[in-house]
């Protein structure tokens, strides 16, 4: 008889408590997250029966993953994407940021320490993240489908993933490949040089790095981006991306396990984590800049596939995992005290106002209405 690991002991037991196990092969196949990704879906759906708000099954939109988007739909998401980078920036008195989509950086410049390794995490980039997709749609006609990225599918080959493979239909290429000497940041990737082919060849990332003396002063250059396919085997795989939701028993566990959290000693063991794999994975300037990362037009799909582990996760147990945890600085530095879901998030001139608990519920019309295909 075949001895079970820890984790997927963990995994089985788990899976008990939510009235299902799933077998080490379902696992990795990614069976098992396709089926918990379901009964999310179906949950989250129940919940509009018999709703008084303005969300329905009727307006309820589906965020879908990039490769089962259909091509024009893909393009058009593309188009829409570079409109907002002709829209006006709404930050005064900065000289760097030239556009609407550029404020959407400094407005995760100026948020960072509050909204990483804190309580905030989550529900700050769900907010973000919808906010970005309703300029899209708003100032720039997008009717599609908002994309995320299941990393795992790519962990074989990220250069040939239909987001990557520089098609018209794909987010970009690959960054040229350069002559590296030292390896790169955890052993570099195929690429580091510019984005050579497809969607945003020729995009200007206007400011940053966050290590420049005015990280908000100009600096045009280009988008660059050096792919790992090894990264995202080790850390953004399907195994990992479903036992981390499998192994996490409440929400303070489940933030530290996607974010690798090392003041947690079960989050430990998934080092760079599933948030720090994937965004690694795409790596280059201004992937790899913790400050200014959502200057990369792929961070949005990532953080999309981060906020879909967290609606699985919710919906798998709606009525115990509606709560929040954690202080209001990142890694608790400065010492602070603990957030509430009465804590107001305000990303005013970007978007609005929000108390925290407003955005537990993506189907609950304050103001969301999305759910997960």
């Amino acid at each position: 008889m075949r001895v079970l690991s820890f984790a997927l002991l963990v995994a089985f037991f788990q899976g008990l408590a939510l009235g299902q196990t799933y077998s080490q092969d379902d696992i990795i196949s990614g069976k098992a997250l396709q089926q918990m990704g379901k009964t999310a879906y179906d949950t989250a759906l129940k919940r509009l029966d018999g709703s008084e708000s303005n969300c329905t099954r009727d307006t309820v939109h589906v965020r879908k993953e990039w490769r089962y988007i259909p091509g024009p739909e893909r393009i058009a998401f593309v188009k829409a994407v570079e409109c907002l980078m002709e829209k006006p920036n709404v930050y005064p008195n900065v000289t760097g940021p030239k556009s609407m989509f550029d404020s959407f950086g400094v407005l995760h410049y100026h948020l960072t320490p509050a909204v990483h390794n804190s309580a905030y995490f989550l529900l700050f980039h769900r907010l973000y993240i919808w906010t970005y997709e309703q300029k899209l749609r708003d100032m720039c006609g997008y009717k599609g489908a908002f994309p995320y990225w299941e990393w795992g599918l790519d962990a074989g080959g990220v250069e040939k993933s239909p987001i990557f493979d520089g098609s018209e239909t794909s987010m970009g290429s690959n960054g040229a490949k350069t002559n590296k000497t030292g390896g790169g940041f955890f052993g570099g990737g195929s690429g580091g040089g510019c984005v050579t082919a497809g969607p945003f060849k020729n995009y200007t990332v206007n400011f940053g790095p966050n290590t420049a003396r005015d990280p908000l002063a100009p600096n045009p250059r280009c988008l660059k981006r050096d792919l790992n396919t090894a990264l995202c085997a080790a850390f953004a795989s399907i195994k990992n991306t479903t036992e981390t939701i499998l192994e996490s028993t409440d929400i303070e566990s489940f933030q530290a396990n996607i974010q690798g959290d090392f003041r947690y000693a079960g989050a430990r063991k998934w080092s760079l984590a599933v948030h720090g794999g994937g965004h690694f994975t795409i790596a280059g300037d201004p992937g790899s800049d913790f400050f200014f990362s959502p200057l990369e037009p792929v961070f949005y799909l990532h953080h999309g596939q981060i906020d879909r582990m967290y609606f699985i996760y919710q919906n798998l147990d709606w009525a115990n995992r509606q709560t929040m945890a954690g202080t209001i600085t990142m890694m608790n530095q400065p010492p602070s005290r603990n957030g509430t879901l009465d804590d107001v998030l305000d990303i005013s001139p970007v978007g609005g106002s929000f108390k925290y608990r407003q955005l537990l519920d993506t189907v609950g019309g304050s103001p969301f209405c999305f759910v997960y295909e």
